[in-house]
């Protein structure tokens, strides 16, 4: 009370003097009342009535600006009173204030700069409307900008070099002044950056020359610390700010070069570096190379990046959770879970606090350490301070890492990241890691170098080890890939000397971001071995978060593409597994669940008995396995358990107590989630992995059951696919799969029943139960089956899409199965639920039920031609399985629904092509079938074209649904006049043009798929094989380079298709074929010889038999007058000749 009564008298007394013209009577009392004032102790106690400060400061306008001292005193008194007083002014006093300094700093600039400087940035942060005074700070002729760029512009006679001082103040604290300002302006913009935007350049190339001319030895450390962090502090804000990227990306190397000059700065037997331009790689940056997704197995759902936003500063690391001991923020939305962890697109990278600022407030002054100077040494100051100056230069790399694109930031990773030849003072973002003693600039290295990794894999792929001696040249991948095994030996030396907790859980978390980039099959092995030797321990660290990461790395290792010998061994896979790819992964499934017979239990044994031959095999396998952990020197405790299985399932509870941490139990499902994908580690311990979500399930925490449940969706494929790619059926493989649902159902069916909980719970049960597979299922008591059918169709009727979708998406592939698949009650109950969902609202639902609809028209189809009438007896026609009016609802939805979203349209298509290859001849015959056998056709040939601006996966599966109607004899019954003038114009139009080749093939094998010469009409044929030469001759144009992949099956498609017509052909048609082929026959005949030489052998008979036939058909003609030239005949035979492959098979 003591310093208000004093501060309320002061004040009082300043206010009778400061007013109107009584201030040049009373300059003296005033000057001694504004000294009294300002040596108040206004540490010791607080102000609580804060009129009065408010009136005081707002008197202050009414001293003249030419009366520098009394300026200068009211502003230090003004600190005074924000900083340690935390007063709040009205935002009318904050303007007329600000609007008084401005007037004294153009009346008597260097008398007052300096403290007027320092002042206007406390102000600035209760400035609601900063933008009025951009103009007159930070403009192109800005007093803040010229300041910058010359400290004596406003003097009207140069001083001498010699002389230090500007009256009150020196160039160094001119420069800090201004820069604080600056600083303090940005700041408080960054939630409204809009009318920023224009000034960003200026500032930006403004503060970076201050820093390229500046020099430490022309200002005191702590001020020069200062000045430093604040242009770091102001860099990192206009890269934010900076929408368009324009100055950034002309100044990148500036900025990484004023980065890295201070990033190391003060750690001894470190090189003190003058800011310089860092240059592009003198090696020419790569493109990024296209990383196929594999089409093995189940290709589950990946949560999208959470990206950060412009501005905003986040609290939480690289994780997927909250962190340690928190629960979840948000449970995903209903039916978008991410089923498949530990990709790259689950990785969130934020800055983690306090490396990075968290609110306008914490600006660069020596404020900060005014309080502590009586109670701290000058040396801790000190290292505060350059431990604050490195941390700013690495946030502000990590902040380019963030804005800047990846192909063009990644020409930088030289002058940021080490190679073979760096030494303890080698200036890098790891010797930061390494040698920094602030754990705060450690943990800002480890993220900077997250970002940068971030997204990185499209460039890492092309990085190998040597597999030569040393020579005189170094490929560019040779030296990516010493530079990444370098960065993964400082990571490891890291790892092994941290000890602080908050730092080794970023290190780990930047661990599994390198992991999931790094392409460990091109380099040579042991990288892995030592950073896990490490990591192995903390899996059951005592500290939660800590053993968290720990698991995170196992999980992207084990996730990795293309995995190792070393890895597997690590993690205890007894033996690779590759799975099958394209057309194998898709047909043999369903084809092997059409041939599958119930209870056919003595061809099952009878099956069995094959297997010797492939237990040996996997001994030799597992040999070689074991070599190779002996050579790493890791023990992988023998051929039973990996320790990490069995460590995710003690934390689970299974032989022991469950973790009572939640963030724990979640990150074991997650790692038996990516377990999933190598089936092997689960495959002998299936009763175990039961218990374990029996536990799951059990527990109070939705987010548990909700991981539980993508545990079972992907457990349950990965079963299924097991069992059904075998060539011999094990019985006691299907027993142990029978034993696992039989133990898991009755809780998940518990979980799909109890409506409390959240519905992204219950339908990920529903997406498991559709998993169940066709082995499982035969093999279930009739009454569990009845029980299973039964809440799955009544759960297409629950309130919520996303469970209803789910039921209705598991009914449609029970479909198949042997026992329901000639059930018409079943059948037609499963259409009628999904041709209900198929009106929802909601677009989830509708994309999961679209594909459950074209499902099940894929299995009528199936159906069909498993049930094909046999030669013997042709007039034996398989009956479809539902009616005619459940059929044409089928139609009828799939055409609006091949409207919708381009999801939707994807499957929507697909059904149409599948209800037109059922439909017979007497449907046509019905003049309702016709209009709306006419209005599908044209809805299909509305998404193949080019111009329907849908995706190009709409445009391949419109394609193949063309094709599965022109396979149908009945189509040509109709109207196919009026059809084939739509249909192949649209095909031949796509074979050619369509930038996707994917399109262009599926078009080109739906030409091919009509049966006889006829059905093509008497003009379509030629026009036809014209398109498909086109196609051919153009088909070594690349418009996409990432189309190459593709370019072999294209032309090897479009020679069958060639091939097609060529057994088609009659003798009219020689003559206008030759005539087409002419002006293309090099193009063709090259290409036609590529594939004839590569094919492969089964189907290469397509094209010999082509060739043959057309050389048969000459030889036959009669012995008059052949209406067909020579030439023709010549030309055709010789562009399409299959000499060299056909002796070979003779």
């Amino acid at each position: 009370m003591e310093l208000e009564k004093e501060f309320v008298q002061l004040s009082t007394k300043f206010l009778f003097l400061n007013c109107g013209t009584q201030l040049a009577d009373y300059r003296n009392e005033i000057n001694t009342l504004l000294n009294e004032l300002n040596g108040l102790n206004y540490r010791a106690a607080r102000i609580s009535d804060v009129r009065a400060p408010v009136r005081l400061v707002e008197s202050f306008v009414n001293i003249p600006p030419q009366e520098d001292t009394l300026v200068v005193k009211a502003c230090f008194l003004i600190k005074s009173l924000v900083s340690r007083q935390k007063i709040l002014f009205p935002e009318a006093v904050v303007q007329s204030v600000l609007e008084w300094l401005r007037k004294c700093l153009e009346r008597r600039f260097y008398q007052v700069a300096s403290e007027v400087l320092t002042t206007m940035p406390l102000l600035f942060r209760q400035c609601k409307n900063i933008a009025q005074f951009y103009e007159f700070f930070i403009s192109n002729n800005g007093i803040l900008i010229n300041i910058l760029a010359d400290p004596d512009y406003r003097r009207v006679e140069r001083r001498q070099p010699s002389t230090t001082c500007l009256d009150h103040c020196n160039t160094s604290e001119l420069y800090a002044a201004a820069l604080l300002s600056i600083e303090s302006i940005l700041v408080c913009s960054e939630t409204t950056p809009e009318a920023l935007e224009p000034y960003l350049p200026t500032v930006g190339n403004a503060v970076l020359d201050l820093i390229f001319k500046v020099r430490s030895e022309s200002f005191l450390e702590s001020s020069f610390y200062g000045l430093v962090a604040s242009a770091m502090n102001c860099f990192r804000i206009v890269v934010e700010l900076d929408t368009t990227g324009d100055w950034t990306n002309a100044q990148l190397g500036r900025l990484i070069g004023v980065g890295k000059a201070f990033m190391m700065y003060g750690i001894p037997d470190v090189v003190k570096l003058l800011p310089q331009r860092v240059p592009v790689s003198q090696q020419g940056i790569p493109e990024p190379q296209h990383i196929p997704m594999s089409k093995g197995g189940r290709v589950a759902k990946k949560r999208k990046t959470r990206a950060h936003p412009r501005g905003k500063k986040g609290a939480t690391g690289a994780s997927r959770t909250s962190g340690g001991n928190g629960q979840e923020k948000q449970l995903l939305p209903n039916g978008q879970s991410n089923r498949l962890p530990y990709s790259e697109s689950s990785i969130v990278l934020e800055w983690v606090s306090p490396a990075k600022p968290s609110s306008g407030c914490n600006l660069t002054s020596d404020s900060d350490f005014s309080e502590n100077e009586a109670t701290s040494s000058r040396e801790q100051i000190e290292r505060h301070r350059v431990a604050k100056l490195r941390q700013s230069a690495l946030v502000l790399i990590g902040t380019l890492a963030q804005h800047v694109e990846k192909r063009v930031m990644f020409g930088y990773w030289h002058a940021l990241f080490p190679d073979e030849t760096r030494s303890t003072g080698t200036v890098s973002l790891l010797n930061c890691v390494l040698r920094d003693p602030s754990s705060k600039c450690r943990i800002a290295a480890i993220q900077a170098t997250s970002f940068l990794l971030h997204k990185s894999k499209p460039f890492l792929i092309q990085a190998e080890s040597s597999k030569k001696p040393q020579v005189s040249f170094t490929p560019f991948s040779v030296t990516l890939g010493n530079m990444i095994i370098e960065m993964y030996a400082m990571l490891t030396q890291a790892l092994a000397a941290e000890s602080d907790l908050t730092v080794l859980t970023q290190l780990l978390k930047g661990l599994t971001v390198f992991i999931q980039a790094t392409p460990f099959h091109r380099l040579h092995a042991g990288i892995a071995t030592r950073f896990v030797r490490i990591v192995r321990p903390w899996v059951a660290h005592r500290d939660s978060t800590i053993k968290v990461a720990a698991l995170m790395v196992m999980g992207f290792l084990i996730s990795v593409p293309n995995m190792t010998e070393e890895i597997a061994s690590l993690v205890g896979i007894r033996r690779l597994e590759q799975a099958p790819t394209g057309k194998e992964a898709r047909s043999k499934p369903i084809i092997k669940a059409l041939n599958l017979q119930v209870d056919h239990e003595e061809e099952e044994e009878e099956e069995a008995l094959d297997e010797p031959e492939n237990e040996t095999g996997e001994i030799a396998e597992d040999t070689q396995t074991s070599n190779v952990e002996e050579s790493y020197g890791y023990d992988t405790s023998g051929p039973g358990m990996s320790w990490l299985l069995q460590v995710a399932l003690e934390n689970l509870g299974v032989n022991g107590v469950a973790s009572s941490v939640m963030t724990v139990r979640m990150e074991c499902l997650q790692v038996l989630c990516v377990m999933t994908g190598h089936y092997s580690l689960l495959g002998d311990y299936l009763l175990l992995v039961a218990q374990a979500l029996v536990n799951a399930f059990s527990d109070p925490a939705a987010e548990i059951k909700l991981y539980a449940g993508r545990v079972l969706d992907l457990l349950g494929h990965a079963i299924n696919t097991s069992l059904l790619l075998k060539d011999t059926i094990d019985v006691e493989e299907i027993n142990g799969a029978l034993n696992f649902w039989l133990t898991i159902v009755p809780i998940v069916t518990g979980q799909i029943q109890d409506v409390d909980l959240i519905p992204s719970v219950r339908s990920v049960c529903c997406d498991a139960l559709g998993n169940i597979g066709v082995h499982v299922f035969e093999k279930l008591p009739r009454d569990r089956q009845l029980a299973l059918i039964s809440l799955l169709t009544g759960c297409t009727f629950d309130e919520d899409s996303a469970v209803a979708s789910a039921a209705a998406r598991a009914l449609s592939v029970y479909i198949l199965f042997p026992s329901l698949r000639d059930d018409v009650c079943y059948v037609e109950n499963t259409v009628e639920a999904i041709l209900r969902l198929m009106k929802d609202p909601n677009l989830t639902a509708r994309i999961k039920t679209s594909w459950s609809l074209g499902n099940v028209t894929d299995s009528l189809v199936l159906n069909l031609h498993h049930h094909a009438p046999s030669e013997t007896d042709p007039s034996v026609e398989y009956r479809l399985k539902i009616s005619d009016d459940l059929l044409r609802c089928i139609l009828e939805s799939a055409m609006v629904s091949a409207n919708d979203n381009d999801k939707v349209r994807s499957n929507a298509v697909r059904t149409i092509g599948n209800v037109l290859h059922l439909l017979r001849t007497q449907h046509l015959e019905q003049p309702t079938w016709g209009s709306l056998w006419q209005e599908a056709i044209e809805r299909l040939v509305q998404n193949v074209s080019n111009a329907s601006g849908v995706t190009v996966k709409v445009k391949w599966n419109a394609c193949y649904a063309l094709g599965s109607m022109l396979k149908n004899e009945a189509s040509y019954s109709a109207d196919k006049a009026r059809w084939q003038r739509c249909v192949f114009p649209a095909l031949s139009d796509a074979v050619i043009h369509s930038p996707n080749f994917k399109v262009r093939i599926n078009a080109a094998h739906a030409l091919s798929v009509v049966s006889k010469r006829a059905h093509y009409g008497a003009t379509f044929f030629h026009t036809t094989w014209v398109a498909l030469l086109q196609a051919l001759e153009q088909s070594d144009n690349l418009v996409d380079y990432l189309e190459y992949k593709r370019r072999d099956t294209l032309q090897e498609q479009l020679c069958l298709s060639l091939a097609h017509f060529l057994r088609l052909a009659t003798r009219e048609d020689i003559a206008p074929m030759a005539a087409a082929l002419l002006p293309l026959y090099d193009a063709v005949r090259a290409n036609w010889m590529r594939v004839v030489n590569r094919i492969l052998p089964e189907k290469s008979v397509a094209l010999m038999e082509s060739y043959h036939l057309l050389v048969k058909q000459r030889e036959g003609r009669s012995g008059g007058v052949d209406s067909v030239p020579e030439s023709a005949w010549n030309l055709l035979v010789k562009c399409f000749e299959c000499t060299d492959q056909s002796s070979q098979v003779e």
